[in-house]
């Protein structure tokens, strides 16, 4: 009977080297972005990633080189590079939804002077795509666009949750529960029913906010047919200024926008 051919170890493997290779600068990548303003310096993105010197410097270097990297300075720290940027520029408009939503939230931003997002899905977590603010600016969970929110966290997610298919919603939720109870300190039970009341309301909405004391806001979802939830048009404001009367305004401004957002992008995506 004739024997398998015997398989070289994984490292040698073209497959899994470049794979494992692909896998590492992603790490950097990430471990980059962690720094912020502030850049990685080579000693801290060593000790974190756990690679050997050579290995470190060949990745810097080819990440560099495409444009993935920048090192202003010689010997200096690392920051992510603009060619990020015109990526994500891309991958963030593949439906056209962020081009579509930003005059609404800009509109929005104006007249009630709050601060306005756009967040989609983006498998355990929900992905801030755009935001605009207005006179009273404030910083929620995903802090900027690029940002992401653990789902269950805000009413942005709370409303994506909700418009998505029950089977798909509980898989998250039930991956996410540690992290929400651990880090928020959120019950798994409230979190559920917010997001049965947004459904049954249209919108998702806590007088007590969700993981964010002294702040709530209202999400509206963005719909492209009734049962296709492709992302949330959300605000966030003091709870103090959430008035009655002031709330209503959200909710019908919001809805508005987010209808004419859904069909356009339907439209879009018909098309292609």
């Amino acid at each position: 009977m004739p024997q398998p051919a015997h398989l070289p170890p994984e490292a040698e493997r073209p497959d899994v080297a470049g794979t494992r290779t692909l896998a590492r600068a992603m790490q950097l990548l990430r471990l980059v972005a962690a720094q912020g303003d502030r850049g990685a310096t080579v000693g801290m993105l060593r000790q974190h990633s756990g690679l050997s010197r050579a290995t470190l410097y060949r990745l810097l270097l080819s990440l560099r080189r495409q444009g993935l990297l920048r090192q202003p300075y010689p010997r200096g720290a690392y920051f992510l590079g603009y060619e990020l940027l015109s990526l994500g520029a891309r991958a963030g408009n593949a439906s056209g939804l962020r081009e579509l939503a930003r005059p609404a939230l800009l509109q929005l931003a104006a007249h009630f002077g709050d601060s306005f997002f756009l967040l989609v899905p983006d498998g355990y977590f929900a992905l801030c795509l755009e935001m605009q603010d207005g006179d009273r600016p404030v910083r929620c969970f995903s802090q900027a666009v690029g940002g992401r929110i653990l789902m269950g966290v805000g009413q942005a997610s709370i409303a994506l949750l909700a418009g998505m298919p029950a089977a798909q919603r509980q898989t998250i939720l039930a991956h996410n529960a540690p992290r929400l109870t651990r880090e928020y300190q959120l019950e798994m039970s409230r979190v559920r029913r917010q997001v049965s009341r947004a459904g049954q309301r249209g919108h998702a909405y806590s007088a007590g906010g969700i993981g964010l004391d002294g702040y709530t806001g209202v999400a509206v979802p963005v719909r492209t047919t009734q049962w296709h939830v492709v992302g949330a048009l959300s605000c966030a404001i003091e709870i103090d200024e959430m008035t009655r009367g002031h709330r209503r305004a959200l909710v019908a401004a919001l809805k508005h926008h987010a209808g004419e957002v859904g069909e356009r992008t339907g439209q879009l995506l018909r098309l292609t």
